[in-house]
């Protein structure tokens, strides 16, 4: 069996619309991306409840960042309209995320800001596989993807900087 073929019947899909996801670079660099982040910041599996305490032990080690400023905005911004931010929700609430959602951002202190793209990804992965959308409206989202996939790639760049994978080679 194909792995479209596979994949699509896990996702109840048709073969052509999950090669059009594979096919899609934002979405594979997503799926890249958030297996490094699972791996490299919550030891494999994350869960909604551990992000809070993820987010102020990285924002105690310093890796709030300008570079996070794009996607929070674009995030915080997004999100005034009640529709999509319960479209992102899908069905789970978080008291802390509905305070941020509502809070002038000027406000944010870094853990917030930090704990705040955390859950964007988080929804954005789990809405890929557990939501109601279909693949073909994934592609949709290739901006917020994008947005996605950076500032997870921070987080695990900045986990990278406190814990290196691999040795440093040696120059001779």
């Amino acid at each position: 069996m194909k792995f479209e073929e596979w994949l699509g019947t896990l996702l109840k899909q048709s073969p052509n619309e999950i090669r059009r996801l594979l096919d899609d670079p934002a979405a594979q660099e997503f799926l890249i991306a958030w297996s490094l982040f699972e791996a490299k910041c919550f030891d494999g599996f994350v869960k909604m409840q551990t992000i809070e305490s993820f987010a102020k032990r990285v924002a105690e080690q310093g890796a709030d960042s300008p570079s996070l400023d794009c996607a929070i905005t674009h995030f915080h911004q997004r999100y005034q309209d009640a529709e999509r931010y319960r479209q992102l929700m899908h069905g789970q609430s978080s008291s802390q995320m509905h305070t941020l959602v509502n809070k002038d951002l000027a406000l944010f202190q870094p853990w917030e800001r930090l704990y705040f793209v955390a859950i964007v990804a988080y929804r954005f992965r789990n809405n890929m596989f557990h939501g109601n959308k279909g693949v073909a409206s994934w592609l949709h989202y290739s901006e917020q993807i994008r947005l996605c996939t950076a500032t997870i790639g921070r987080f695990v760049s900045h986990a990278e900087e406190i814990r290196p994978s691999l040795p440093e080679r040696q120059v001779a």
